[in-house]
């Protein structure tokens, strides 16, 4: 019986001893398998979606039919959109503050830190974080664009011929 005991007592000072290791070893690699797994959800995800956009085209095109209450504007090439870019900025911003975050937070849960290497985790987000920068600041430009074209300051005048008393 006391056998049995002292193994169990080694077995259990070997995991509390190596806890926070394991821990954090098994909390990066989840987050990994996750960050991973949606990335290629999402990926699968549109492609079947614009796949199947463009099957719909082709058996309209095919038919010589247009969709079914939608108008011929479907056929045209789409139009860029200020939402379609705010949205993927948001999307980039986001993903590159995850990547860095857990970087950062895998380097910090090391059994000895270093803050060099921390720091390089953190930088690790810079360049997807500027390329949600940029799309973030065509979707403004493309907003004001839009909200400008329909203004009136440009255009001539027409004057209406009427009588003068």
């Amino acid at each position: 019986m006391s056998g049995i005991s002292g193994i169990l007592g080694g077995i259990l000072d070997f995991l509390t001893g190596n806890l926070s290791q394991l821990t954090g070893n098994i909390v990066a690699l989840g987050l990994t398998v996750f960050a991973l797994g949606l990335g290629f959800f999402a990926i699968r995800y549109l492609g079947r979606r614009r796949q199947m956009l463009h099957t719909e085209r082709m058996a309209a095109m095919v038919k010589g039919l247009h969709y079914a209450g939608v108008a011929r504007d479907v056929f045209a090439k789409p139009q860029t959109d200020s939402r379609d870019h705010l949205l993927c900025g948001l999307r980039w911003m986001f993903g590159a503050a995850g990547l860095s975050g857990a970087l950062y937070g895998y380097e910090q849960l090391q059994a000895v830190p270093d803050p060099l290497n921390a720091m390089r985790g953190l930088l690790a987000g810079i360049i997807p974080a500027l390329i949600g920068l940029a799309h973030l600041l065509f979707s403004w430009l493309c907003s004001r664009r839009s909200s400008t074209a329909g203004t009136s300051t440009g255009y001539y005048r027409v004057r209406t011929v009427g009588r003068r008393f």
